[in-house]
């Protein structure tokens, strides 16, 4: 648990981060380009499962879902059409093969994909949500996005009984990101 932090003053405000303390940054700061800012003191547990330069591919910086990958780009771009086409192209071809690890290393069968256009502070990523069967059965989660409690099932996982399997499926995308020939940018921790 986190400790109770202070208010921010004026024009501040705080980004908490998975398996790290919270950081107070001025109020116009995004958290993408806080992250590719600061990078080495964000928790490992964060470190990029693909990364080339333009494109990340990682853990998300909040929810302790395992296998919860954040497709982001380091240029601060806040929405898909303010992108060149050859960029759009090259999500496309990421995000298909994060999504074939999910498949067959995590053995995922449905994930949910969101492409979030903030209104404050844009920057262009894409959530890869697994939908984890076991847990969604035990606890009545419905994935349908009309019908649904998503919001709930984000906090049916905390990092101090999960950060073992946050790793493990973080190190398997990672893995089969390697072997793709087809991405050929460095996946290193």
């Amino acid at each position: 648990m986190k400790p109770c932090l202070p208010d921010p003053p004026s024009g501040y405000r705080y980004l908490d981060f998975l398996g790290g303390p919270s950081r107070l940054v001025h109020e116009d700061t995004c958290r993408g380009c806080f992250m590719n800012l600061a990078e080495r003191e964000l928790p490992d547990i964060l470190a990029p499962v693909y990364d080339d330069g333009v494109i990340t591919v990682r853990q998300d910086a909040e929810w302790a879902v395992p296998g919860f990958m954040v497709v982001g780009v380091r240029p601060h771009i806040g929405a898909l059409d303010e992108m060149e086409l050859p960029l759009v192209e090259r999500l496309g071809r990421v995000t298909h093969f994060v999504r074939r690890a999910m498949r067959e290393r995590l053995g995922l069968a449905a994930v949910q994909m969101y492409q979030e256009e903030k209104l404050d502070r844009p920057h262009f990523h894409m959530w890869m949500l697994p939908l984890w069967p076991d847990t969604m059965a035990a606890h009545g989660i419905n994935p349908r996005i009309y019908e649904s409690n998503i919001a709930r099932y984000l906090t049916l996982f905390a990092l101090d009984s999960h950060e073992k399997e946050i790793r493990r499926c973080a190190d398997e995308v990672r893995d089969f990101l390697t072997e793709v020939p087809e991405l050929g940018a460095d996946t290193r921790a």
